[in-house]
């Protein structure tokens, strides 16, 4: 029988990651959409240009909210920072039901960058401050997961409806968000750094699903020992000043450019139009879909494996693997533009490739990195450190999404893929040198591992 604070924690992690699923249906919306708003018959007429400004002007607001949110997650609490982007995500698909220009359309995207930021920011410290140390990894992925459902909610809906039934269509993600999420109780971590043990420990005792034995107890008092020397002995000026904090920072911010420049995060964009320069007679919205479908299914493996195997294994495979595929596909795009052979007849190969592509992503570089990030930092620097993280996610993010589209109408399609392979060529070495394991430890052994050794290897 399956332990019910387990089930517990997955329902609250689950709840909290719908507020990501919105993310998804975000990044997920402009793809299905995308012919249409070039066709002759555009609600809104824009220009190949303006297409990647539409794509990737969510950045800019997930640049300057990450700060806020993380500032806002440490005094008014992770849930209420969490809960506030319901409502606020409904009423941005309202207002895109009413824009009429390019502008608009820009200001209502830039608003729901900021939102998304929010969750970016917030989720992954709340879900890695409810779950036990054993299920912590199991926890952080659904982060991706959530993320990957709201994309192929999009691109399923995208199939049959045209812009304004898919605006409507979107709606239905925050509002199961708002009703869910509702009843999830706050951080326990959070409880304790503002002083409300009693709160903390209801939040637990409900959390672990024990409210007799002396589990909870004793998880109550290394979680208060853990923030009490936290906030003692640490600031906000710590993760820069600190050697063994800043070269976390710099291991995180690193996976999170390998990340995004592994080409996953591109493709989710720009599905319809890779899928086209392929050769295959499939319509490249159909295989826009199956690729959603691939994403989102090779999450599930990283949910059993994350503490099982562990990170660091994990990731390096992860990235070994996104350098073979993105090889692949640099070399078809390669060959196809370049040279006079003929490659219509290995089209497949490049759509298995890019399947194999995503596979490889989400087992560790897209789904572990937010586990990573909340795992290597003190209570009292998590919040920020997550934003500074979001930040370096949204920066390679926006230059990915601008560069992508006009390296493949410019120079071919290949060009993007040649970068990705060289990117993952480095996240290898890079992990295999410098990212140190966390599996089945809690937060107090961590930084005292790191601590002790002031090396994370």
């Amino acid at each position: 029988m399956i332990n019910k604070g387990i089930l517990r924690q997955f329902l609250a992690a689950t709840a909290g990651s719908l507020s990501i699923m919105n993310v998804g249906i975000i990044l997920g919306w402009t793809s299905p959409i995308m012919e249409e708003l070039l066709g002759p018959d555009s609600p809104i007429p824009m220009t190949v240009d303006e297409t990647s400004w539409f794509v990737s002007v969510i950045d800019w607001g997930l640049i300057l909210g990450s700060l806020p949110f993380g500032v806002l997650a440490d005094r008014w609490g992770r849930k209420p920072s969490l809960q506030i982007i319901g409502p606020m995500a409904l009423a941005t698909w309202v207002a895109l039901l009413y824009v009429d220009t390019f502008q608009g359309l820009l200001a209502v995207r830039f608003a729901q960058g900021l939102l998304a930021a929010g969750a970016y920011t917030v989720l992954p410290v709340y879900a890695g401050e409810i779950a036990g140390p054993k299920i912590r990894g199991a926890l952080g992925t659904m982060f991706q997961i959530m993320m990957y459902v709201g994309i192929l909610y999009v691109y399923a809906a995208g199939m049959y409806l045209d812009y304004t039934r898919l605006t409507y269509a979107a709606m239905a993600g925050p509002v199961i968000f708002c009703a869910l999420f509702a009843t999830i109780p706050e951080s326990p971590h959070f409880y304790v750094m503002k002083n409300r043990l009693a709160d903390a420990k209801k939040a637990l005792v409900w959390l672990r699903g024990d409210d007799t034995g002396s589990t909870v107890d004793d998880e109550m008092d290394s979680v208060v020992e853990c923030i009490c020397k936290e906030m003692r002995n640490a600031s906000f000026t710590e993760l820069f000043t600190d050697w063994v904090s800043l070269k976390a920072l710099i291991i995180v911010q690193g996976l999170s450019v390998f990340r995004v420049m592994a080409g996953v995060t591109a493709l989710i964009s720009y599905a319809s139009i890779t899928f086209a320069e392929m050769h295959v007679a499939i319509d490249s919205n159909k295989l826009s879909l199956v690729f959603a479908c691939s994403v989102l299914f090779s999450a599930l493996p990283s949910t059993l494996l994350a503490d099982r195997v562990g990170r660091r294994p994990l990731m390096i495979v992860s990235c070994a693997s996104c350098f073979a595929f993105d090889t692949v596909i640099f070399a078809y795009f390669y060959v196809d533009r370049c040279t006079a052979y003929d490659v219509t007849d290995y089209g497949w190969l490049c759509v298995l490739a890019v399947g194999g592509l995503s596979v490889a992503h989400t087992l560790g570089l897209g789904s572990l990195l937010s586990t990573i990030n909340c795992e290597l930092f003190p209570s009292n620097t998590r919040s920020i450190a997550n934003a500074v993280n979001t930040i370096t996610l949204t920066v390679a993010s926006f230059l990915a999404l601008k560069i992508y589209p006009v390296l493949a109408d410019d120079g071919g399609m290949y060009r993007n893929y040649l970068i990705s392979s060289l990117f993952s060529l480095t996240s290898i070495v890079s992990c295999i040198l410098w990212l140190p394991e966390t599996k089945g430890k809690t937060f107090a052994a961590i930084q005292a591992q790191l601590r002790k050794t002031d090396d994370l290897v």
